[in-house]
């Protein structure tokens, strides 16, 4: 058997399953992987006793009989802003690392009864507030394929594990793109799913929110494929065998494919000319009269969102923290100036009903007549603009610009660029993994569907990642090389994951 850690999700799951593996052998040679590349700050938390023990418990279940889960022996990552006990959920933040829940996340939850294990808990940009996760406290977050670099945010402990094959799957969380932006800066993937109406298709339950009205959990894994796993093991949807001859994919020139990168345009071109090969039916579609108005109810529900919901959060749960000095103790200066903005911004509450209700209406209706007079299946675009950005040794600003396309840009601005309409809406959005540039950095396509419709969409999904081929992970020495030159550039911000346990650094 090939090296375990480059089994997929599926693969492990059945190996264990038949007996061909070890569940504790598996998760003993994942460990061995995380305290090798513990340089990545992937992992906030984790108990290797716990964890060990747990897998021996799969084993002899399997031995007495016992009929597995679907997910039986897989280790996950979980974001640490979603509730796990016996873990810390601290979203990134000092004030919160001695919050330890009582139950957990209803979507962690779901995992544990199809038999998934609990890795660790992932690191993540403070308080899910930017997209970089170059966190002061818990240190910042690397990219396997350029430690260097950022893995994004604010997902981006969980998809840096997965990148460097630490573990197969995950859960993140997004409310501007934090599953995709991720999944694209290190070549994995990633759904976010529906928010139609008032109602989540993954419950938030047990989540430190961002923005109420935006936020969900996504499952995260190297490939689409497995993302399907854990979504049918959430869900409980089953996800449809879907040929790509005679698909109809929508390509939202005038917004989502302009103001490019060079390298990310040939990357992103190669991909659709490779889905047209394979029988695909591409068009082009105009978004310009939809998009302003989706942009102005995403700008209206993120402020109010960093405006209020954490002291929502802390009331509804009888937490014994104070969200005023939450945010005055947030050590990111990019996070910080974020929700000081919003604590000054002045929506009347009649605006903010207005863009929850009638204005996100219009445009969820605007957007499903798109679909509809193209007779789409899904849209299809870059998920970022941009390769993985460097990261700054002193951290986030957030006047922070970065060139793309010749252009100097807001950083902040251009990482939700392609990805924050998705949220306005309430769509499924699925981030593919589509190749790496000329100088080794990956690329993600994002393909965004209709509210409720996630199963069919990873359906299309698995079958364009089949036709557009697997990205190569980033090489064991490379990684190294890159984190020995990183820390020599950088002493604050490497840090050892919180112990709860038998973690030996």
């Amino acid at each position: 058997m090939a090296d375990p850690i480059d089994l997929s999700a599926r693969e492990a799951v059945a190996h264990i399953r038949d007996g061909a593996m070890k569940a504790e052998a598996y998760t003993a040679r994942l460990i061995e992987r995380q305290r090798a590349l513990e340089g990545l700050n992937a992992i906030a938390w984790m108990d290797e006793d716990r964890l060990l023990e747990e897998a021996r418990g799969v084993d002899k279940a399997r031995l007495r009989g016992a009929r597995l889960g679907r997910l039986g022996g897989l280790p996950v990552v979980v974001k640490d802003n979603i509730d796990t006990v016996g873990f810390p959920t601290s979203a990134g933040t000092e004030t919160m690392k001695s919050y330890m829940p009582q139950a957990d996340a209803p979507v962690a939850a779901t995992l544990w009864r199809a038999g998934a294990l609990l890795f660790g808990k992932a690191n993540m940009h403070e308080l899910a507030g930017g997209g970089t996760s170059s966190n002061p406290v818990f240190g910042f977050v690397r990219n396997p394929h350029d430690p260097a670099r950022t893995p994004g945010g604010s997902s981006g402990g969980t998809a840096a594990a997965l990148a460097a094959r630490i573990v197969a799957a995950g859960l993140g969380s997004d409310t501007a793109g934090s599953v995709r932006i991720p999944s694209a800066f290190c070549g994995t993937s990633a759904l976010r799913p529906s928010i139609a109406g008032v109602r989540k298709l993954y419950s938030d339950e047990g989540v430190v929110p961002l923005a109420l009205d935006l936020d969900t959990i996504g499952p995260m894994a190297r490939t689409v494929d497995d993302v399907a796993l854990l979504h049918e093991a959430i869900a409980g949807e089953m996800i449809p065998k879907i040929g790509l001859r005679g698909v109809r994919v929508g390509l939202p020139r005038g917004h989502h494919w302009e103001g490019l990168d060079d390298d990310v345009r040939k990357v992103a071109d190669g991909a659709t000319a490779r889905l047209r090969d394979a029988g695909a039916i591409l068009i082009d579609v105009d978004v310009s009269d939809f998009a302003p108005a989706a942009w102005r109810v995403f700008e209206i529900l993120l402020i109010n969102g960093f405006k209020g919901d954490l002291a929502i959060h802390f009331a509804r749960h009888g937490l014994h923290l104070d969200a005023a000095e939450v945010i005055a103790r947030i050590a990111s200066r990019d996070t910080r100036r974020l929700f000081d903005r919003a604590r000054d911004a002045a929506f009347p509450p009649e605006v903010v009903v207005a863009a929850r209700t009638r204005q996100r209406e219009a445009v969820r209706a605007q957007y499903a007549g798109i679909f509809s007079a193209h007779r789409l299946d899904a849209m299809a675009f870059p998920t970022e603009p941009l390769t993985a950005p460097v990261i700054p040794a002193s951290g986030d600003e957030f006047e922070d610009e970065v060139v793309v396309g010749g252009k100097s840009v807001s950083k902040v601005g251009v990482l939700i660029r392609n990805t924050g309409m998705t949220c306005a809406i309430g769509a499924p959005g699925v981030s593919i993994p589509v190749g790496l540039t000329d100088s080794g950095l990956p690329v993600g396509l994002e393909l965004d569907g209709l509210a409720g419709r996630d199963a069919a969409l990873l359906g299309l999904a698995v079958a364009a990642e089949a036709a557009l081929g697997a990205t190569p992970p980033p090489a064991t020495e490379a990684i190294l090389r890159g984190l020995r030159r990183a820390a020599g550039e950088a002493s604050d911000d490497r840090r050892e994951p919180r112990s709860l346990g038998g973690l030996r650094p």
